[in-house]
């Protein structure tokens, strides 16, 4: 007999920043769809990780979140810097810039950040944003079977849930 260890949960990440009120918004939303029944109207919290992370990404995550976002990399801030930018706002000397900026004034970059990396999804400084990537991951739940459209944890499945 085998063992198959269960299916690891989509993540999305929240890049939060406490000082930002769309941001403490964002993560209220978030707790609240990974503990409570969500929708309110469903049986069960969304099946996902939740990771709070409350420092600058990183170039790595920039560089991907820009791919997800499809805008240039100058687009993650509120105040855009002064320094003239590479031609389409993608290079890695365009990604330490942003990530010098925001580590000298972490409030230049647009809160809250929001990104389902399981979907390359991502919102930037939007919460109807943020509430369409919840809309979308409930979707995609939807199609993956389940009780109410989600997806069974593996002892559920072999015994039930009560």
């Amino acid at each position: 007999m085998s063992f198959r260890p269960p299916r690891n949960l989509p993540v999305i990440s929240i890049f939060h920043h406490a000082s930002s009120s769309p941001s403490q918004r964002a993560l209220a939303l978030l707790k609240k769809a990974v503990s409570e029944p969500y929708p309110a109207d469903s049986k069960s919290p969304l099946p996902v990780e939740l990771s709070v992370v409350e420092r600058t990404p990183t170039a790595d995550q920039f560089k991907t979140m820009q791919r997800y976002y499809g805008k240039p990399i100058s687009a993650f801030l509120s105040a855009h810097p002064s320094a003239s930018s590479s031609e389409n706002g993608s290079g890695s000397d365009e990604v330490e810039r942003v990530r010098e900026t925001v580590t000298q004034n972490p409030m230049a970059l647009k809160y809250p950040i929001v990104v389902d990396w399981d979907a390359g999804k991502i919102a930037v400084g939007n919460m109807s944003e943020v509430e369409k990537i919840l809309n979308e991951r409930i979707r995609s739940n939807d199609g993956e079977g389940g009780e109410g459209g989600r997806k069974q944890g593996f002892l559920s499945g072999l015994f039930g849930s009560s």
